[in-house]
């Protein structure tokens, strides 16, 4: 039964039944820490761009949009930011991989952090953004 599931699944795939939407130009998502990723613009090849706000709490460079960067190759997408603005720069990039669909965008991050007292840091931890809808 699983094998004519999964068949099924296939095919739907193949045949264009089943798609996965593609990010849209305009969204906007909140992650479980309070930061909100804005995407601006999405080319036809999937590159996008737009702004990250981090409200993450304990960490620097909050309240302020950086730019981000990115590609969805639905349903996989990476983005990063490199945290570098004329308000605060924290000397730090943060890199995003994961998948998504219509609502909700699952990553693992990567984020590496230069300080001149202290060198190179390394973190990594996981982020799930929900889509919002409507007027919030």
């Amino acid at each position: 039964m699983t094998k004519i599931v999964i068949a099924l699944a296939v095919w739907l795939i193949g045949a264009g039944m089943v798609q996965v939407q593609s990010i849209e130009a305009g969204s906007v998502w909140d992650n479980q820490s309070g930061s909100v990723l804005y995407i601006d613009e999405v080319r036809e090849n999937g590159h996008f761009h737009g702004r990250y706000v981090n409200n993450a709490p304990g960490y620097a460079c909050q309240g302020v949009e950086y730019r981000v960067v990115g590609d969805a190759f639905a349903p996989l997408i990476s983005f990063s930011v490199v945290w570098k603005a004329e308000e605060e720069t924290c000397h730090t990039i943060t890199a995003w991989t994961g998948e998504y669909d219509a609502d909700v965008i699952t990553t693992l991050w990567s984020l590496v952090r230069y300080a001149e007292e202290d060198g190179f840091a390394r973190y990594s931890g996981d982020s799930v953004f929900e889509r919002r809808t409507g007027d919030e």
